[in-house]
């Protein structure tokens, strides 16, 4: 009985002690980077010439809040909101026609991002914490402007047509020194955005360098 109550405090302190030491971060966080883009054609026998599958974009910036909750010295859950704005090749994405994209001399896509997942510190004790983190989390198109050479903006939001909303997975290797981070994450979507009225679909992929600094600090 003695055994049972000393393993039961032991356990109870444990915990309180670990409570102790979590504590929240929120910060910005600033991004610059590329995407690669995948079209697939289905049901497709044959594609008219000029259909073209594999595009980049030209660059990928974004900015953000993001939240750590320090779970132990080791372990971290994490969460992000972002903003993104990516230079595309003109008409690429829509893939209407030669003639429409001939007239567009620049195409600025805007999108949103929502993810959540773990930080792990392979150092934690260092003054410099090496990071590694893996993350889920959703993506969603809100506009594209493509400026054309003589009439006015055309502000696209329903994505051409495709989904808006893609899920997708980060990987992220990265260093800490006290609130200052910087790092490099990969990003791959799990699923494609479809478009059924073309029998299409483009899944994304993309690599950022990532700089962030937290803001403020609290404790439980």
């Amino acid at each position: 009985m003695k055994s049972i109550t000393f393993v039961f405090l032991l356990t109870i302190c444990t915990s309180l002690q670990t409570q102790a030491q979590a504590r929240w971060e929120l910060g910005i966080q600033l991004e610059y980077g590329r995407d690669w883009y995948d079209r697939e054609y289905y049901n497709w026998v044959e594609r008219p010439s000029g259909y073209i599958e594999n595009f980049p974009s030209y660059y990928s910036r974004g900015a953000g809040f993001h939240a750590e909750r320090v779970i132990n010295p080791q372990f971290s859950a994490l969460a992000q909101i972002s903003y993104f704005q990516k230079k595309m090749h003109v008409d690429m994405f829509d893939e209407a026609s030669g003639t429409h994209g001939g007239w567009i001399t620049k195409e600025m896509h805007h999108r949103g991002a929502i993810d959540a997942g773990v930080r792990w510190y392979v150092n934690p004790k260092s003054k410099i914490r090496l990071f590694v983190d893996g993350k889920l989390g959703a993506n969603m198109f809100i506009a594209a402007v493509q400026r054309g050479t003589s009439l006015d903006d055309i502000v696209n939001h329903d994505a051409f047509g495709y989904d808006r909303i893609t899920p997708f997975a980060t990987g992220t290797i990265g260093a800490k020194w006290q609130r200052l981070s910087v790092s490099v994450e990969y990003r791959q979507d799990l699923a494609a955005a479809k478009r059924a009225r073309t029998g299409t679909g483009i899944t994304s992929r993309g690599v950022v360098g990532k700089v962030a600094f937290v803001l403020f600090r609290a404790g439980n």
